[in-house]
């Protein structure tokens, strides 16, 4: 069967992000190649140049894609005027969790291979991309919780922390292991007791 010309059909993308995953969390870095995700996705190689450019664009798109629920509940609560400090903090550190859980195979594929770290690393130059933007972006969410002039970033760099260490345990070690870390109650508890003295001044 032939495959039309001209641009490719509605969903391909979507398509295409799902699968890159899929072959990530499933096989790693190794069997990453545009040829193997057009074939599970079911589309032509060359859509996937189309929509994405190159291996590099196709990551971000998956990283941005799993970004998605943590962008909206930051969303969410900046469009509220009061929130609680100990709700945001476990908001925060559970979503920001399942982001790490799904991106740390896409972390894994970029740092095991030297031809997407260095376009990664050009890339993330030129789009201000990286780790510090969760930091900047949750500082963001706590400074309504600090008292003016406090810098919230020690505290939003725990929280990230956190989520990552408790992602990693999740994908690394026996699901039995994952309890052994304290819950996202306590961490917030922690964090929480770093901003409310500030707070109640």
């Amino acid at each position: 069967m032939t495959r039309p010309r001209g641009r490719p059909r509605t969903g391909v993308r979507e398509a295409v992000i799902a699968c890159a995953q899929q072959t990530l969390t499933e096989s790693g870095v190794a069997r990453l190649s545009t040829k193997e995700i057009a074939k599970r996705a079911g589309v032509a190689e060359s859509s996937i140049f189309y929509h994405f450019g190159d291996r590099m664009g196709l990551l971000q798109a998956v990283i941005q894609h799993q970004l998605r629920p943590f962008k909206d509940l930051l969303t969410d609560r900046s469009d509220t005027a009061a929130t609680d400090l100990h709700a945001d903090l476990v908001a925060l550190l559970s979503t920001l969790e399942d982001f790490f859980t799904a991106a740390i195979p896409v972390m894994a594929a970029v740092e095991s291979d030297a031809d997407l770290r260095a376009v990664y690393r050009e890339r993330s130059r030129d789009l201000d991309l990286g780790p510090h933007k969760a930091v900047e972006a949750i500082a963001a969410q706590l400074i309504r919780h600090t008292a003016p002039g406090t810098d919230p970033r020690p505290a939003a760099l725990l929280l990230v922390g956190a989520a990552h260490q408790r992602a990693l345990q999740h994908r690394l070690s026996p699901p039995d292991a994952h309890s052994n870390l304290p819950a996202p109650a306590a961490i917030a508890d922690a964090v929480a007791r770093i901003l409310e003295p500030h707070t109640s001044k």
